[in-house]
């Protein structure tokens, strides 16, 4: 190749391009990785599933609830105790609690939805907003819990009606052990 009468060789000058290019070329990915949990001096530690359990309630119509107590269909739940150590504990009280509605004894929605709380159930027994839900014996590894949960009416819908919309709630899970 000749530029203005004079001859070039241009494959060194390409090669050494095609290397920085190259090498300009390869990415970098990089990112954060978060890491959550907590060292506890207890009997059992909490299995990571129950810690941010989202239980889904699905979509009830308002037609379900007729009076006072009415509830939507149970959806079960679990909590799982791990690696549980019996010379330090024997028993575990497991309780929900805050986020009172009205009433105090369901757990308070927010969203829209109105006339509702949610209710949990052991056994299908209800359960009051900070009553001990049960006490366990525990054995030596892991243990579990078995609840439910259910929209339940909170006011007399024939006088405040049920209205629609989201119903989210959140509740406080204590492990006190005996």
């Amino acid at each position: 190749m000749q530029v203005f009468g004079a001859k070039i060789t241009l494959w060194p000058v390409l090669l050494l391009t095609g290397v920085l290019v190259s090498s300009s070329a390869i990415a970098v990915n990089q990112s954060k990785v978060h890491f959550h949990g907590s060292i506890v001096a207890s009997a059992c530690g909490l299995s990571p599933e129950p810690t941010a359990q989202l239980v889904q309630l699905g979509q009830q119509p308002t037609h379900l609830f007729k009076v006072k107590g009415d509830r939507s269909p149970a959806v079960p739940f679990n909590i799982k105790l791990i690696h549980c150590h019996t010379k330090i504990a024997s028993q575990a009280a497991l309780t929900f609690a805050l986020n009172k509605d009205e009433t105090g004894h369901l757990f308070n929605v927010k969203g829209g939805a109105t006339g509702v709380g949610v209710r949990i159930l052991h056994h299908g027994v209800p359960l009051n907003n900070g009553d001990v839900a049960t006490k366990n014996s525990i054995v030596e590894g892991n243990n579990m819990a078995l609840f439910s949960a259910a929209f339940e009416a909170n006011v007399d819908p024939a006088i405040v009606p049920i209205t629609s919309g989201t119903a989210d709630a959140w509740v406080l899970l204590r492990v006190n052990y005996l």
